[in-house]
């Protein structure tokens, strides 16, 4: 959704405060796709700093669906979005070479989506777990080891003993 932001990045003092119906379906993270389960309306806070500036916050509250990283349970993760960022007008002359406005602004134009789907990556969890004494899968059977002991032989010889190891195997004595 685009929102005009003509009047707020005037030198009025002019703010709006918007109330925004979120119709993302699913967010396609870095590692996949995700199912949006429930999202709570954007609320938006759009205020003028100076002319051609305008200071745009905002929060919402998201759930989706996605999978543990450890056992691939099917889980419901909750991202909270609370962000304050500026925008100038495409006119506006700036000495800040890290303006980022770009990324969200279509003139004077504010891309609300862009901007969400920006939000919800930065905010977006590293690691996705279940639980945080998870103990994830099987190495070699592939068992999900919360729900017991598989009683597979996980032992991993350390590599460094192979050459050890092989001498030991070629010159046995009986």
């Amino acid at each position: 959704m685009l929102l005009n932001l003509s009047d707020v990045l005037r030198p009025s003092g002019k703010v709006i405060n918007e109330e925004i119906e979120i119709n993302l379906e699913s967010f396609n993270g870095s590692f996949g796709e995700y199912k949006v389960l429930n999202a709570d309306k954007l609320v938006l806070s759009c205020e003028n700093l100076d002319e051609g500036r305008a200071k745009v916050s905002g929060h919402t509250t998201m759930s989706f669906e996605a999978s543990c990283d450890r056992c691939l349970k099917e889980m419901e993760i909750t991202v909270q979005i609370d962000f304050e960022r500026t925008c100038s007008a495409p006119d506006y002359v700036s000495d800040d070479e890290e303006d980022e406005s770009h990324d969200f602004m279509e003139g004077y134009q504010l891309d609300t989506d862009a901007l969400l789907y920006n939000e919800i990556t930065v905010n977006w969890p590293v690691k996705i777990v279940c639980r945080d004494d998870c103990k994830g899968l099987c190495l070699v059977c592939g068992h999900n080891l919360n729900e017991g002991d598989c009683g597979c032989d996980t032992f991993v010889p350390d590599p460094r003993m192979a050459a050890l190891k092989d001498i030991f195997e070629t010159t046995k004595e009986v």
